[in-house]
């Protein structure tokens, strides 16, 4: 299925918070960004005992965010399992649809996302599969433009690349009427999304609570050792 079928959804949710599930399928989720599905089978190593590609990517996407002292719901508030990638409609506005156009033409094979929330914090997580891993290193790029324009909107932004993290990663943090932080990054043909916000104030370093829960996510979609 090729990406430019697809189409964009940003959401905004109570207090100032973004729902950032970019939903580039028909059916809208509501609650994360891009949730499609991976094509059963695909990716499988020579050996049948490892897991497949399908099943990497669906481990990573249901890590829950631990950092000590926050206190996060211990499962996911909401879910995006996988589904067949069914395309959509262009997005209406206008930041989605420049994002719409520089991913037209990528061959997304699909994705699976969770989001965890209570009254004073979000977390949503999402892990998409890509045909090849230049596409994958397209759509970092897209992605990078579209969540700094979002993160403007909240007040000053830090957008910084990210060392020793998959095959490349940026991340960027934004801090005003509220706090939030948005990594991404790429391991060959996945990418992978983890993102927090405070609704109230943060119980600790808010970058430092992402970048935990990253690692940790990270270490799943690395999958074990041959």
């Amino acid at each position: 299925m090729r990406l430019g079928d697809s189409s964009a959804e940003y959401q905004r949710g109570a207090k100032g918070s973004r729902s950032r599930w970019l939903t580039l399928q028909k059916t809208t989720c509501g609650v994360s960004l891009v949730v499609v599905a991976i094509l059963a089978g695909c990716g499988g190593g020579s050996d049948p005992a490892a897991p497949s590609a399908e099943d990497v990517a669906k481990r990573a996407a249901i890590v829950s965010p631990t950092t000590q002292g926050w206190n996060w719901p211990t499962v996911p508030t909401s879910s995006s399992p996988y589904s067949k990638n069914q395309g959509g409609d262009p997005p209406g506005d206008k930041r989605s649809a420049t994002l719409y156009r520089q991913l037209r033409g990528l061959d997304l094979i699909g994705s699976a996302g969770s989001r965890w929330q209570d009254e004073s914090k979000l977390a949503h997580l999402v892990v998409e599969r890509f045909g090849s891993s230049a596409d994958a290193h397209s759509a970092m790029r897209a992605y990078r433009e579209f969540a700094h324009g979002w993160a403007e909107q909240t007040g000053a932004v830090s957008d910084e690349a990210v060392g020793g993290l998959g095959d490349e990663a940026w991340r960027i943090l934004a801090r005003g009427y509220t706090e939030e932080v948005t990594y991404k990054w790429r391991r060959a043909d996945l990418v992978l999304e983890a993102h927090i916000q405070c609704l109230s104030a943060c119980r600790s370093d808010i970058n430092e609570a992402a970048r935990a829960w990253v690692d940790a996510i990270d270490g799943d979609a690395q999958g074990p050792s041959p």
